[in-house]
């Protein structure tokens, strides 16, 4: 294989595949260092049976291991709107296309008393909010027809994805998302809700338009949520393409593995 071509708005785009961008944060089972809302860390052991251990250190001829994980608490993971609705909807089932049209931002965070932005009755006024103000100046610089996804990352002077709270969206930022046309949101922070929010949840709700919880809203219904990624230093703002990889498994979320191509432009075809 010498390139992949992707067309998208009329326009040829040669992906570079040699230098991809991994977005996910490895997860390993020996040393797990997120364990969100206090759960019991990720893990893995050697399978038993009878009297055999399938590890080859402990005398077995092979090894195969169970392992114990909670997508939404351990690493990167994508979520669907099956996160927050009671009937069965697997992110695995989701059409994604090979290459989504992606734009990568990078935003600081505002303290919540700020701003004039808001979130609800959850919030403390020293609480780190993502605003849409942030949003918009970010994405001023940069065409909109790479909106299929956004790519987030937020500066911080330090490590906060497993803090008690962790910077979250602005109900306006998450609405200008949605208002952008998002349908794939990634972010390396562990929610886009305050940690512990009382169990509200809005911008999920919004960006999954469950405004109403028993009409949603159709457009928004095959739309997804990556979160707790890690964006390389080194990642310039702008434009990608995005591939998401998940396991062949049920379940409203999985662990992932997003990637980012980067890319050069051919000519505009009719």
């Amino acid at each position: 294989m010498k390139r992949i071509e992707v067309y998208h708005h009329g326009r040829c785009h040669h992906l570079d595949y040699r230098e991809p961008l991994r977005l996910s944060a490895r997860l390993d089972f020996a040393d797990n260092p997120i364990n969100l809302y206090g759960v019991a860390p990720a893990d893995s052991a050697p399978l038993s049976y009878g009297d055999t251990v399938a590890s080859v250190r402990h005398g077995g001829v092979c090894n195969a291991e169970r392992i114990s994980l909670v997508p939404h608490c351990h690493g990167t993971h994508t979520e669907c709107i099956g996160h927050i609705l009671p009937e069965t909807h697997n992110v695995a089932d989701l059409p994604l296309e090979p290459f989504i049209a992606a734009t990568l931002i990078r935003v600081r965070p505002q303290r919540a008393d700020g701003t004039t932005e808001s979130y609800n009755a959850s919030a403390a006024s020293e609480d780190w909010l993502i605003t849409r103000a942030a949003l918009d100046d970010a994405l001023a610089p940069l065409s909109g027809d790479y909106l299929q996804a956004l790519v987030i990352a937020v500066e911080t002077p330090s490590d906060f994805r497993a803090a008690a709270c962790a910077p979250y969206f602005s109900h306006q930022a998450l609405a200008r998302i949605v208002e952008l046309g998002v349908q794939h949101l990634l972010v390396d922070i562990p929610s886009i809700d305050r940690l512990y929010d009382g169990g509200r949840m809005d911008n999920h709700r919004r960006f999954w338009g469950l405004d109403a919880p028993d009409r949603p809203h159709s457009g928004r219904k095959y739309a997804s949520v990556t979160e707790l990624i890690q964006v390389p230093a080194h990642a310039a703002a702008g434009h990608y393409f995005l591939t998401i990889q998940l396991p062949d498994l049920s379940g409203d979320a999985l662990p992932s593995r997003p990637v980012l191509f980067s890319f050069s432009t051919g000519k505009v075809t009719s």
